[in-house]
């Protein structure tokens, strides 16, 4: 996991653009200075910079396109996750005596700590905390299939049962390990190095500040451009932390089965649609 992405996408997008301007002040600072000696730039000089800001725009791209496709990734682990307790929930419906009001039960409380799971950030003590209950109430309803396959009760449904099972562990890991792909530190780190050389550049080449314009003129481009990379680079980081920033996966799934599972037995749907 990431360690930058412990602090929050607002602070980052608030430290992130402080350090933007102050990057873009320096260029229109440096402009001045030159344009107030006379002296001119080559096309070299403006190339460069062009290809600075190409390449920033090309990671900055990258690093979007990456946050987007993980939390597509944990948007469809939640929905997994929700059809495979549905799915346990009507084939366990379907037993007969204490067993199935035992998985019931436990499916009801399992369920709640899978709707937690999407409230606590990923490294906090509270996340270990629902991780550890989650997983005992794994183990309850593995012993109750244990105690029907060894007592031979409801033969025809032990093989549906333990994938049904299998099924829940499985999306239960994917959630848990998806929520902890996150966007590498390395990666952060160059977004904003390569940030800051492009404020730079921005305010030195793009500014068109000279001795006859005012300051609050030449950083009005400056400006602009900063605001907009830094949308950019809080949606990205936002995106990377699913549990914590403004765009979260819905919980819908997860409720939905809550009520159903919460259903007289009689009333309660064999199946959970996604």
């Amino acid at each position: 996991m990431s360690t930058i992405l412990h602090f929050a996408s607002w602070e980052l997008g608030i430290a992130f653009f402080l350090l933007m301007m102050l990057s873009g002040w320096a260029g229109v600072y440096t402009q001045s200075l030159i344009s107030s000696t006379g002296s001119h730039e080559s096309k070299e000089n403006t190339r460069i910079a062009d290809a600075s800001i190409a390449l920033f725009a090309l990671l900055l791209a990258f690093s979007f396109s990456g946050a987007a496709d993980r939390y597509e990734n944990r948007k469809g682990f939640r929905l997994d996750e929700a059809i495979a307790i549905g799915d346990f929930a009507a084939t366990a419906s379907m037993l007969s005596g204490s067993e199935r009001e035992q998985i019931q039960q436990e499916l009801v409380g399992y369920v709640k700590e899978r709707l937690a799971f999407g409230s606590a950030t990923i490294d906090s003590p509270e996340m270990q905390a629902i991780t550890a209950r989650s997983r005992e109430s794994q183990q309850r309803i593995q012993n109750v299939l244990r105690q029907i396959i060894t007592e031979k009760k409801s033969t025809t449904l032990h093989t549906p049962l333990m994938n049904g099972f299998n099924g829940i562990t499985m999306t239960h890991d994917k959630a848990l390990y998806g929520s902890q792909n996150q966007i590498s530190d390395t990666i952060i780190i160059l977004l904003v190095l390569f940030g800051l050389v492009s404020a730079f550049v921005a305010g030195r080449f793009g500014s068109g500040a000279n001795h006859s314009t005012s300051f609050i003129q030449a950083m009005a481009p400056v400006t602009l451009y900063i605001a907009l990379v830094t949308a950019v680079f809080f949606v990205v980081m936002d995106l990377e932390q699913p549990h914590r920033g403004v765009m979260r996966s819905s919980k819908a799934p997860l409720i939905d089965l809550l009520n159903a599972l919460e259903q007289p037995a009689e009333q309660a749907p064999t199946k959970i649609k996604p």
